[in-house]
């Protein structure tokens, strides 16, 4: 499915539509060009709850909570352990309106969340 970027992926600025596919109920990936992405869910992980900026709601066109999928970055390594999650700068998803953003949440409001948290931690 073709996804319009709306806010940029911190970093890649320039992409501007990505490809999402759905790997499985775990991880799913963007792609643009040679550039790919893997997504975790992080629900799957641990409570994950934020409040999603006025700005980035009006982007996504949110008219409700349903309206929208959270995903976080993860950097896979063959050895899944070592693996690292993304939890201060999640991907938010408007499927039906055909939207992304990726949100930079506040720091100090949401401390409990890092940006490379090694997946380890969430693993049973």
């Amino acid at each position: 499915m073709k996804i319009k970027v709306v806010a940029p992926i911190f970093g890649f600025e320039n992409i501007g539509e990505v490809e999402l596919f759905e790997i499985d109920d775990f991880f799913t990936k963007i792609e643009h060009g040679d550039i790919s992405f893997t997504l975790i869910d992080p629900s799957k992980l641990r409570t994950y709850s934020f409040e999603i900026p006025l700005y980035y709601k009006e982007l996504l066109k949110i008219d409700a909570r349903d309206d929208i999928k959270v995903y976080n970055l993860i950097t896979v390594f063959s050895d899944i352990e070592k693996s690292t999650v993304n939890f201060a700068a999640p991907i938010i998803v408007n499927e039906k309106e055909g939207l992304l953003v990726q949100v930079a949440l506040d720091e100090v409001k949401y401390k409990e969340f890092g940006l490379s948290e090694s997946i380890s931690e969430y693993l049973g």
